[in-house]
Protein backbone atom coordinates (compact mmCIF):
# COMPACT_ATOMS: atom_id res chain seq x y z
CA UNK A 1 0.00 0.00 0.00
CA UNK A 2 1.15 3.47 -0.88
CA UNK A 3 0.94 6.65 1.34
CA UNK A 4 -0.34 9.78 0.21
CA UNK A 5 2.84 11.50 -1.12
CA UNK A 6 3.61 8.19 -2.98
CA UNK A 7 0.16 8.14 -5.05
CA UNK A 8 1.37 11.80 -5.49
CA UNK A 9 4.47 10.61 -6.80
CA UNK A 10 3.36 7.73 -9.39
CA UNK A 11 -0.13 9.49 -10.72
CA UNK A 12 1.03 10.29 -14.03
CA UNK A 13 1.99 6.80 -14.45
CA UNK A 14 -1.13 5.50 -12.94
CA UNK A 15 -3.04 8.31 -15.40
CA UNK A 16 -0.62 6.48 -18.54
CA UNK A 17 -1.53 2.95 -17.41
CA UNK A 18 -5.23 3.78 -17.31
CA UNK A 19 -5.12 5.34 -20.74
CA UNK A 20 -3.74 1.97 -22.31
CA UNK A 21 -7.51 0.57 -21.30
CA UNK A 22 -9.24 3.88 -23.16
CA UNK A 23 -11.03 1.52 -25.85
CA UNK A 24 -12.49 -0.81 -23.73
CA UNK A 25 -13.64 1.61 -20.92
CA UNK A 26 -15.11 4.53 -23.23
CA UNK A 27 -16.56 7.36 -22.38
CA UNK A 28 -13.88 9.79 -20.84
CA UNK A 29 -15.25 10.15 -17.12
CA UNK A 30 -15.20 6.01 -16.53
CA UNK A 31 -11.57 6.52 -17.32
CA UNK A 32 -11.51 9.32 -15.02
CA UNK A 33 -12.89 7.63 -12.28
CA UNK A 34 -10.89 3.94 -13.16
CA UNK A 35 -7.92 6.48 -12.16
CA UNK A 36 -9.99 7.21 -8.80
CA UNK A 37 -10.95 3.75 -8.26
CA UNK A 38 -7.27 2.38 -8.98
CA UNK A 39 -5.90 5.33 -6.25
CA UNK A 40 -8.22 3.85 -3.58
CA UNK A 41 -7.52 0.45 -3.90
CA UNK A 42 -3.85 1.19 -4.09
CA UNK A 43 -3.73 3.95 -0.99
CA UNK A 44 -3.38 3.24 2.47
CA UNK A 45 -6.49 2.32 4.64
CA UNK A 46 -7.77 -0.64 6.78
CA UNK A 47 -11.11 -0.84 4.35
CA UNK A 48 -10.91 -1.02 0.28
CA UNK A 49 -14.93 -0.49 0.15
CA UNK A 50 -16.20 2.49 -1.83
CA UNK A 51 -17.08 4.66 1.00
CA UNK A 52 -14.08 5.03 2.97
CA UNK A 53 -12.12 4.81 -0.56
CA UNK A 54 -13.72 8.00 -1.78
CA UNK A 55 -12.86 10.00 1.51
CA UNK A 56 -9.46 8.90 1.73
CA UNK A 57 -8.99 10.11 -2.41
CA UNK A 58 -11.39 12.84 -1.89
CA UNK A 59 -13.27 11.59 -4.55
CA UNK A 60 -17.30 11.72 -5.63
CA UNK A 61 -19.16 8.74 -3.46
CA UNK A 62 -21.30 8.65 -5.81
CA UNK A 63 -19.64 8.56 -8.84
CA UNK A 64 -17.82 5.77 -7.49
CA UNK A 65 -20.20 3.96 -7.01
CA UNK A 66 -22.19 4.25 -10.79
CA UNK A 67 -18.40 3.39 -11.92
CA UNK A 68 -18.16 -0.24 -10.49
CA UNK A 69 -21.51 -0.79 -10.08
CA UNK A 70 -23.43 0.66 -13.27
CA UNK A 71 -21.40 1.12 -15.84
CA UNK A 72 -21.49 -0.49 -18.91
CA UNK A 73 -18.29 -1.20 -19.34
CA UNK A 74 -17.07 -4.57 -20.15
CA UNK A 75 -15.12 -6.34 -17.51
CA UNK A 76 -13.73 -9.18 -19.84
CA UNK A 77 -12.56 -6.86 -22.57
CA UNK A 78 -10.49 -4.84 -19.77
CA UNK A 79 -8.74 -8.46 -18.72
CA UNK A 80 -7.97 -9.31 -22.20
CA UNK A 81 -6.42 -6.06 -22.93
CA UNK A 82 -4.64 -6.62 -19.55
CA UNK A 83 -3.15 -9.63 -20.42
CA UNK A 84 -2.06 -8.43 -23.69
CA UNK A 85 -0.04 -5.65 -21.89
CA UNK A 86 1.43 -8.12 -19.31
CA UNK A 87 2.39 -10.91 -22.01
CA UNK A 88 5.79 -8.84 -23.01
CA UNK A 89 6.90 -8.88 -19.63
CA UNK A 90 6.64 -12.63 -18.88
CA UNK A 91 10.15 -14.65 -18.90
CA UNK A 92 9.86 -18.25 -19.89
CA UNK A 93 9.53 -21.14 -17.84
CA UNK A 94 6.23 -20.31 -16.59
CA UNK A 95 2.89 -21.96 -15.38
CA UNK A 96 -0.79 -21.09 -16.02
CA UNK A 97 -2.07 -21.76 -12.23
CA UNK A 98 -5.67 -22.87 -11.57
CA UNK A 99 -7.93 -22.04 -8.24
CA UNK A 100 -10.10 -20.54 -6.08
CA UNK A 101 -10.56 -17.84 -3.99
CA UNK A 102 -13.26 -17.55 -1.66
CA UNK A 103 -14.79 -13.93 -0.16
CA UNK A 104 -16.80 -14.35 3.13
CA UNK A 105 -19.98 -12.67 3.27
CA UNK A 106 -22.72 -11.46 6.04
CA UNK A 107 -26.35 -12.00 4.62
CA UNK A 108 -28.11 -13.74 1.21
CA UNK A 109 -28.46 -11.15 -1.33
CA UNK A 110 -24.90 -10.33 -2.37
CA UNK A 111 -24.51 -12.50 -5.66
CA UNK A 112 -23.76 -16.37 -5.40
CA UNK A 113 -23.03 -16.05 -1.73
CA UNK A 114 -24.01 -19.72 -0.56
CA UNK A 115 -23.18 -21.56 2.57
CA UNK A 116 -19.72 -23.38 0.93
CA UNK A 117 -16.59 -24.30 1.70
CA UNK A 118 -14.59 -21.05 2.39
CA UNK A 119 -10.83 -21.10 2.05
CA UNK A 120 -10.58 -17.65 3.72
CA UNK A 121 -11.95 -19.31 6.84
CA UNK A 122 -10.71 -22.95 6.64
CA UNK A 123 -14.29 -24.23 6.81
CA UNK A 124 -18.13 -24.51 5.59
CA UNK A 125 -18.98 -20.45 5.76
CA UNK A 126 -21.51 -17.90 3.70
CA UNK A 127 -19.10 -16.99 1.00
CA UNK A 128 -18.64 -16.44 -2.73
CA UNK A 129 -16.20 -18.28 -4.54
CA UNK A 130 -14.28 -17.12 -7.30
CA UNK A 131 -12.22 -19.17 -9.82
CA UNK A 132 -8.90 -17.95 -11.07
CA UNK A 133 -6.30 -18.28 -13.20
CA UNK A 134 -2.86 -16.64 -13.03
CA UNK A 135 0.52 -16.51 -14.26
CA UNK A 136 3.89 -17.54 -12.36
CA UNK A 137 7.43 -17.25 -13.80
CA UNK A 138 10.21 -19.10 -13.21
CA UNK A 139 11.82 -16.59 -11.71
CA UNK A 140 8.31 -16.11 -9.07
CA UNK A 141 6.73 -13.01 -10.79
CA UNK A 142 3.19 -13.35 -11.15
CA UNK A 143 -0.22 -11.76 -12.09
CA UNK A 144 -3.79 -12.86 -12.36
CA UNK A 145 -5.40 -13.65 -15.66
CA UNK A 146 -9.13 -14.11 -15.17
CA UNK A 147 -11.48 -14.45 -12.88
CA UNK A 148 -15.28 -15.33 -12.49
CA UNK A 149 -18.06 -16.08 -10.12
CA UNK A 150 -18.96 -19.55 -9.27
CA UNK A 151 -22.77 -19.88 -8.90
CA UNK A 152 -24.17 -22.71 -6.72
CA UNK A 153 -27.40 -24.55 -7.77
CA UNK A 154 -29.21 -22.80 -4.97
CA UNK A 155 -28.49 -19.61 -7.05
CA UNK A 156 -28.82 -21.24 -10.32
CA UNK A 157 -32.24 -22.60 -9.59
CA UNK A 158 -33.75 -19.52 -8.57
CA UNK A 159 -34.01 -17.24 -11.93
CA UNK A 160 -35.70 -14.03 -10.13
CA UNK A 161 -32.98 -14.31 -7.64
CA UNK A 162 -30.15 -14.44 -10.37
CA UNK A 163 -32.16 -12.04 -12.25
CA UNK A 164 -32.04 -9.63 -9.03
CA UNK A 165 -28.48 -9.55 -8.91
CA UNK A 166 -27.84 -9.20 -12.49
CA UNK A 167 -26.95 -11.88 -13.70
CA UNK A 168 -26.46 -12.37 -17.44
CA UNK A 169 -29.11 -14.57 -19.16
CA UNK A 170 -25.72 -16.53 -20.47
CA UNK A 171 -24.98 -17.19 -17.35
CA UNK A 172 -28.19 -18.51 -15.59
CA UNK A 173 -26.90 -22.27 -15.68
CA UNK A 174 -25.02 -24.25 -13.32
CA UNK A 175 -21.59 -25.14 -14.37
CA UNK A 176 -19.09 -27.06 -11.64
CA UNK A 177 -16.11 -24.92 -11.11
CA UNK A 178 -13.93 -27.07 -13.39
CA UNK A 179 -16.16 -25.93 -16.18
CA UNK A 180 -15.99 -22.65 -15.71
CA UNK A 181 -11.96 -22.71 -15.57
CA UNK A 182 -12.00 -24.37 -19.06
CA UNK A 183 -14.31 -21.58 -20.08
CA UNK A 184 -11.90 -18.58 -18.79
CA UNK A 185 -9.08 -20.96 -20.48
CA UNK A 186 -10.95 -21.11 -23.68
CA UNK A 187 -10.73 -17.11 -23.53
CA UNK A 188 -7.92 -15.73 -22.43
CA UNK A 189 -5.66 -18.37 -23.94
CA UNK A 190 -4.71 -16.35 -27.04
CA UNK A 191 -3.24 -13.19 -24.99
CA UNK A 192 -1.66 -15.59 -22.46
CA UNK A 193 1.94 -15.71 -21.74
CA UNK A 194 3.70 -19.27 -22.84
CA UNK A 195 3.54 -21.52 -20.04
CA UNK A 196 5.29 -25.10 -19.47
CA UNK A 197 2.35 -26.44 -17.75
CA UNK A 198 -1.13 -26.11 -16.06
CA UNK A 199 -0.75 -26.39 -12.28
CA UNK A 200 -3.51 -26.61 -9.60
CA UNK A 201 -3.92 -28.08 -6.14
CA UNK A 202 -6.10 -31.20 -5.16
CA UNK A 203 -9.58 -29.72 -5.17
CA UNK A 204 -9.14 -29.73 -8.82
CA UNK A 205 -7.03 -32.69 -9.27
CA UNK A 206 -9.37 -35.11 -8.14
CA UNK A 207 -12.03 -34.12 -11.17
CA UNK A 208 -11.15 -36.71 -13.33
CA UNK A 209 -13.29 -35.40 -16.27
CA UNK A 210 -10.90 -31.95 -16.22
CA UNK A 211 -7.74 -34.10 -16.66
CA UNK A 212 -9.21 -35.98 -19.35
CA UNK A 213 -10.34 -32.89 -21.08
CA UNK A 214 -7.28 -31.01 -20.72
CA UNK A 215 -5.23 -34.70 -22.19
CA UNK A 216 -7.82 -34.31 -24.90
CA UNK A 217 -6.80 -30.36 -25.61
CA UNK A 218 -3.08 -31.76 -25.44
CA UNK A 219 -2.68 -29.15 -22.38
CA UNK A 220 0.26 -30.48 -20.28
CA UNK A 221 -0.68 -29.77 -16.71
CA UNK A 222 0.77 -31.01 -12.84
CA UNK A 223 -2.04 -31.85 -10.71
CA UNK A 224 -2.39 -32.61 -6.80
CA UNK A 225 -4.40 -35.40 -6.13
CA UNK A 226 -5.77 -36.90 -2.71
CA UNK A 227 -4.20 -39.72 -1.56
CA UNK A 228 -7.51 -42.33 -2.36
CA UNK A 229 -6.93 -41.45 -6.36
CA UNK A 230 -5.73 -44.65 -7.83
CA UNK A 231 -3.63 -45.47 -10.95
CA UNK A 232 -2.34 -48.81 -12.39
CA UNK A 233 0.98 -49.37 -13.09
CA UNK A 234 2.52 -48.76 -16.15
CA UNK A 235 2.68 -52.15 -17.48
CA UNK A 236 -1.07 -53.31 -17.11
CA UNK A 237 -2.84 -54.42 -20.39
CA UNK A 238 -6.30 -54.65 -21.44
CA UNK A 239 -7.49 -56.99 -24.00
CA UNK A 240 -10.69 -57.46 -25.04
CA UNK A 241 -11.17 -61.35 -24.75
CA UNK A 242 -13.99 -63.69 -26.03
CA UNK A 243 -14.91 -67.05 -24.22
CA UNK A 244 -16.87 -68.06 -27.10
CA UNK A 245 -20.46 -68.64 -25.75
CA UNK A 246 -22.51 -66.19 -23.89
CA UNK A 247 -23.09 -62.77 -24.70
CA UNK A 248 -19.72 -60.58 -26.36
CA UNK A 249 -17.94 -59.08 -23.86
CA UNK A 250 -18.02 -55.22 -24.09
CA UNK A 251 -14.75 -54.03 -22.24
CA UNK A 252 -11.37 -54.76 -22.38
CA UNK A 253 -9.95 -56.50 -19.20
CA UNK A 254 -6.67 -56.41 -17.52
CA UNK A 255 -5.01 -59.48 -19.02
CA UNK A 256 -2.85 -60.16 -15.78
CA UNK A 257 -6.00 -60.77 -12.75
CA UNK A 258 -3.50 -60.34 -10.10
CA UNK A 259 -2.92 -56.70 -11.12
CA UNK A 260 -5.04 -53.73 -10.29
CA UNK A 261 -4.73 -50.11 -9.72
CA UNK A 262 -3.00 -48.58 -6.29
CA UNK A 263 -4.04 -45.95 -4.58
CA UNK A 264 -1.70 -43.13 -4.12
CA UNK A 265 -1.56 -44.24 -0.36
CA UNK A 266 -0.50 -47.72 -1.88
CA UNK A 267 1.81 -46.52 -4.16
CA UNK A 268 3.40 -44.81 -1.47
CA UNK A 269 3.99 -47.29 0.90
CA UNK A 270 5.40 -49.80 -1.64
CA UNK A 271 7.66 -46.85 -3.13
CA UNK A 272 9.37 -46.41 0.41
CA UNK A 273 10.30 -50.04 0.50
CA UNK A 274 12.51 -48.96 -2.45
CA UNK A 275 14.65 -46.06 -0.41
CA UNK A 276 17.32 -45.53 -3.11
CA UNK A 277 14.70 -45.10 -5.81
CA UNK A 278 13.77 -42.20 -3.37
CA UNK A 279 15.59 -38.42 -4.58
CA UNK A 280 16.73 -35.45 -2.33
CA UNK A 281 15.56 -32.30 -4.46
CA UNK A 282 15.57 -28.64 -3.86
CA UNK A 283 12.39 -26.75 -3.62
CA UNK A 284 12.16 -22.84 -6.26
CA UNK A 285 12.25 -21.17 -2.93
CA UNK A 286 14.80 -18.79 -1.52
CA UNK A 287 15.63 -20.59 1.70
CA UNK A 288 17.18 -23.47 -0.23
CA UNK A 289 14.49 -26.40 1.50
CA UNK A 290 14.86 -29.78 -0.04
CA UNK A 291 12.04 -32.78 -0.10
CA UNK A 292 12.48 -36.48 -0.54
CA UNK A 293 10.99 -37.34 -4.02
CA UNK A 294 10.31 -39.90 -6.55
CA UNK A 295 8.40 -40.17 -10.01
CA UNK A 296 7.19 -43.53 -11.76
CA UNK A 297 5.41 -44.15 -14.60
CA UNK A 298 1.56 -45.12 -13.87
CA UNK A 299 -2.07 -45.38 -16.26
CA UNK A 300 -4.51 -43.26 -15.24
CA UNK A 301 -7.80 -44.95 -13.45
CA UNK A 302 -10.97 -43.63 -12.58
CA UNK A 303 -12.17 -46.14 -10.54
CA UNK A 304 -10.32 -49.09 -8.33
CA UNK A 305 -11.23 -51.91 -9.99
CA UNK A 306 -9.73 -54.23 -12.62
CA UNK A 307 -12.88 -53.96 -14.58
CA UNK A 308 -12.21 -50.48 -15.59
CA UNK A 309 -9.28 -50.52 -18.36
CA UNK A 310 -6.10 -48.29 -17.42
CA UNK A 311 -6.11 -44.65 -18.48
CA UNK A 312 -3.80 -42.79 -20.19
CA UNK A 313 0.19 -42.77 -19.42
CA UNK A 314 1.43 -40.40 -16.47
CA UNK A 315 3.49 -39.19 -14.31
CA UNK A 316 3.13 -40.00 -10.44
CA UNK A 317 5.09 -37.58 -8.54
CA UNK A 318 5.22 -38.27 -4.61
CA UNK A 319 6.98 -36.10 -2.73
CA UNK A 320 7.54 -36.51 1.60
CA UNK A 321 7.50 -33.13 3.17
CA UNK A 322 9.06 -34.66 6.69
CA UNK A 323 7.39 -36.95 8.82
CA UNK A 324 4.88 -38.72 7.90
CA UNK A 325 3.70 -35.87 5.46
CA UNK A 326 3.55 -36.64 1.64
CA UNK A 327 2.10 -35.33 -1.43
CA UNK A 328 0.74 -36.63 -4.22
CA UNK A 329 0.98 -35.40 -8.19
CA UNK A 330 -0.08 -36.72 -11.77
CA UNK A 331 1.14 -35.40 -14.88
CA UNK A 332 1.16 -35.80 -18.64
CA UNK A 333 4.03 -34.41 -18.87
CA UNK A 334 6.45 -35.98 -21.03
CA UNK A 335 8.02 -39.24 -20.31
CA UNK A 336 11.76 -37.68 -20.47
CA UNK A 337 10.64 -35.07 -18.15
CA UNK A 338 13.82 -35.26 -14.90
CA UNK A 339 11.96 -35.09 -11.41
CA UNK A 340 13.28 -31.93 -10.93
CA UNK A 341 11.49 -30.44 -13.42
CA UNK A 342 8.53 -31.33 -11.90
CA UNK A 343 9.16 -30.73 -8.45
CA UNK A 344 9.71 -27.26 -9.66
CA UNK A 345 6.66 -26.93 -11.92
CA UNK A 346 3.84 -28.17 -8.81
CA UNK A 347 5.80 -25.97 -6.79
CA UNK A 348 5.56 -22.58 -8.86
CA UNK A 349 2.03 -22.60 -7.72
CA UNK A 350 3.01 -21.47 -4.39
CA UNK A 351 3.40 -18.08 -5.50
CA UNK A 352 0.19 -17.11 -5.81
CA UNK A 353 -0.51 -17.68 -2.26
CA UNK A 354 1.33 -14.27 -2.19
CA UNK A 355 -0.59 -12.75 -4.93
CA UNK A 356 -4.15 -13.54 -3.20
CA UNK A 357 -2.46 -12.30 -0.15
CA UNK A 358 -1.27 -8.77 -1.49
CA UNK A 359 -4.84 -9.06 -3.44
CA UNK A 360 -6.92 -9.45 -0.39
CA UNK A 361 -4.82 -7.51 2.86
CA UNK A 362 -3.33 -4.47 0.49
CA UNK A 363 -5.52 -4.41 -2.72
CA UNK A 364 -9.04 -4.91 -1.10
CA UNK A 365 -10.23 -8.00 -3.26
CA UNK A 366 -12.53 -9.28 -0.37
CA UNK A 367 -13.94 -5.86 0.38
CA UNK A 368 -16.25 -5.53 -2.27
CA UNK A 369 -19.83 -4.41 -0.63
CA UNK A 370 -22.25 -4.28 -3.91
CA UNK A 371 -24.27 -7.29 -4.84
CA UNK A 372 -24.89 -7.16 -8.50
CA UNK A 373 -22.60 -9.45 -11.00
CA UNK A 374 -21.65 -6.51 -12.96
CA UNK A 375 -20.43 -4.90 -9.63
CA UNK A 376 -18.24 -7.57 -8.27
CA UNK A 377 -16.79 -8.47 -11.48
CA UNK A 378 -15.89 -4.58 -12.40
CA UNK A 379 -14.14 -4.99 -8.83
CA UNK A 380 -12.16 -8.11 -9.62
CA UNK A 381 -11.24 -6.60 -12.82
CA UNK A 382 -9.83 -3.56 -10.87
CA UNK A 383 -8.08 -5.29 -8.44
CA UNK A 384 -6.07 -7.18 -10.59
CA UNK A 385 -5.10 -3.87 -12.53
CA UNK A 386 -3.92 -2.48 -9.67
CA UNK A 387 -2.00 -5.31 -8.80
CA UNK A 388 -0.77 -5.31 -12.54
CA UNK A 389 0.36 -1.65 -12.19
CA UNK A 390 2.43 -2.67 -9.01
CA UNK A 391 3.77 -4.83 -10.86
CA UNK A 392 4.89 -2.70 -13.42
CA UNK A 393 6.12 -0.60 -10.84
CA UNK A 394 8.13 -2.78 -8.92
CA UNK A 395 9.77 -4.24 -12.26
CA UNK A 396 10.88 -1.01 -13.32
CA UNK A 397 14.41 0.84 -12.18
CA UNK A 398 12.07 3.89 -12.49
CA UNK A 399 10.18 3.45 -9.37
CA UNK A 400 9.75 6.10 -7.05
CA UNK A 401 8.26 4.63 -4.37
CA UNK A 402 10.54 5.90 -1.87
CA UNK A 403 8.32 8.05 1.04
Amino acid sequence: MMNARQVTKIRQQLQDFVAEFAEELGRSERRHWCGKYLEGLLREGERKSIEPMAARIDGDEQALQQFVNQSPWDHRAVLHRLRQKMRASASAGGVLVLDDTSLPKQGRHSVGVARQYCGALGKIANCQSIVTWHWVGAAGRHWPLAAQLYLPAEWTDDVPRMSRAGVPGEEQRFREKWRIALDLLDEMKPQSPAYQAIVFDAGYGVVQPLLAELEKRAEPYVAQVPGNVAAWPAEAQAVLRQTGRGRPRQHAVVSDPKMRPLSMVEWRDKLLAQPKRWTEVRLPRADGAAIRAIAIRVQGSQRRSRWRQPGPARWLLIEQLGGDTFKYYLSNLPEDTPLEELVRLAHQRWAIEQGYQQLKEELGLDHFEGRSWRGLHHHLALCFLAFCFLARLQASKKTPLAA
